[in-house]
């Protein structure tokens, strides 16, 4: 029973440490972003860049419409470009 307990909490312990953690970033206070290329963009507080956001199946030109549907961006979340809604697909929390 030790042994079943053991290989039990081994288990948990490795799964744990293999799972990645998706970035989620406060944007309520973001002044503006820039197109870093067709699919990403930074997006900043002031002069800093907080965050960047890849969106692979959105087109996103330098003249983009950009607006957030929530004040939170995770991986996963939706972004709005061009009226369009997308997936952003990974969030890197600068």
């Amino acid at each position: 029973m030790k042994k079943l307990i053991l290989l039990i909490i081994a288990l948990i312990v490795s799964l744990n440490n293999s799972i990645a953690w998706a970035d989620c970033v406060d944007i309520s206070s973001a002044s503006s972003w820039s197109r870093v290329d067709s699919h990403k963009i930074l997006i900043y507080r002031g002069s800093t860049a907080i965050a960047l956001l890849v969106i692979p199946y959105c087109y996103i030109s330098s003249g983009s419409e950009i607006s957030f549907i929530e004040d939170i961006v995770c991986d996963g979340g939706i972004i709005n470009i061009d009226g369009e809604e997308c997936d952003i697909r990974n969030v890197e929390k600068l």
